[in-house]
């Protein structure tokens, strides 16, 4: 019995992707169980890319893993004696010049072997051991393989969403375009004219209507357009470098940026970088204010609305009206306890729009137009 309790000790799990990977802890301790894991993490994501399931389907069997190495003239005849005696496997990433490794469960031994037999070269060695042999010189070849990996598909998607980005950005100014030379746009227009999407269409008005191009019609199901071509080009450019900032910024630190509107009756003050809001929903003994940098601020609705964003990972002061910092809260907090249901409020706003029109707006309309 104290047998088979020391032997479960040296036994430990982990889950990833839904796979439950149980290692033993040998002779070389805990680092070289991470070592493994790390492997047989790269080498899920490796088939992933790669749209295979062999590696998943191995370690769902549980038990050992073997591998077994090979001259690279050989991949062939390995390829057509596994399939001919029913041995699941999975290729590792090529890290030797000159040999192949391939990974199969410790059942497929006896199978392996009647292989080993019609080969010229291969040998079968334990799956710890070969990522231990892959240190060399202090430098694991398949942990750098698969950082390599990783790093190249976090550039991939950067640059995809990069690519999707500009894309959308151009979008919103053919659009914006097209309402000004036809006087408003509806959804369906939209589509129809652009081939695009619902979903892309209905982003790319709720833009225009963020950054005051167009509005919604009081009497009609479609968006009027209240601005002309150039300064609608002003605009959209404005709306683009701010846009850029975001994302730029998002990218560089990996964090969630979510874009907000501020009311400027909410400045408190303001220095030559910053300017300080109050927090809307916050008032009395209670009241609260943020510093947010100009560089980040836009400004839309002719001036009364300031554009912005949130770092939802960033931790934000809350001064006082003594100016003193009250808390630290966090932007994805601070986003849904204050600013959420504004957003949907000047959303809704915008939907129905000039139901009612002051007179000083009026006569502002009147004035440019003469």
């Amino acid at each position: 019995m104290a047998d088979e309790i020391a032997e479960a000790v040296q036994i430990i799990r982990v889950a990833y992707d839904g796979i439950e990977i149980a290692m033993k802890i040998g002779s070389d301790g805990l680092s070289a169980v991470k070592k493994v894991f790390v492997v047989l993490k790269g080498m899920l994501d490796y088939e992933k890319n790669l749209g295979r399931t062999s590696m998943r389907k191995l370690l769902m069997r549980g038990g050992d893993l073997q591998v077994l190495q090979f001259d690279n003239s050989e991949i062939g005849k390995v390829k057509r004696l596994a399939k001919k005696y029913g041995i699941l496997y999975s290729i590792m990433p090529n890290i030797n010049k000159n040999q192949t490794e391939i990974i199969f469960h410790s059942e497929a031994v006896p199978r392996i072997n009647v292989m080993l037999q019609k080969m010229k070269s291969g040998q079968i060695t334990t799956f710890d051991d070969y990522v231990k042999k892959s240190d060399t010189d202090g430098k694991n070849k398949l942990l750098e393989f698969f950082q390599k990996q990783k790093e190249g598909n976090e550039k991939f998607q950067s640059e995809e969403a990069e690519k999707a980005g500009e894309i959308m950005q151009g979008l919103i100014e053919k659009v914006g375009l097209y309402a000004v030379e036809n006087k408003s746009v509806s959804v369906d227009s939209i589509k129809n004219e652009f081939e695009i999407g619902n979903d892309d269409a209905k982003e790319i008005i709720g833009k225009l209507v963020t950054i005051g191009a167009i509005e919604k019609s009081e009497t009609e199901n479609k968006y009027e357009a209240v601005m002309d071509r150039d300064s609608l080009k002003k605009r959209i450019k404005s709306y683009r470098s701010i846009a850029e900032r975001i994302q730029a910024v998002s990218m560089s630190k990996n964090r969630n940026l979510t874009d907000i509107t501020i009311s400027k009756t909410l400045i408190k003050e303001e220095s030559t970088v910053a300017v300080k809001t109050r927090v809307p929903g916050t008032w009395g003994e209670n009241v609260r204010y943020v510093w947010i940098r100009k560089e980040n601020i836009m400004e839309i609705n002719n001036g009364k609305t300031l554009l912005t964003f949130l770092d939802s990972e960033k931790e934000y002061k809350l001064y006082d009206k003594n100016n003193r910092v009250a808390e630290t809260v966090k932007g994805s907090t601070l986003y849904s306890k204050h600013y959420d249901s504004v957003e949907a409020a000047v959303r809704k706003r915008y939907e129905k729009m000039s139901a009612e029109k002051s007179v000083s707006k009026i006569m502002e309309e009147q004035g440019r137009g003469k």
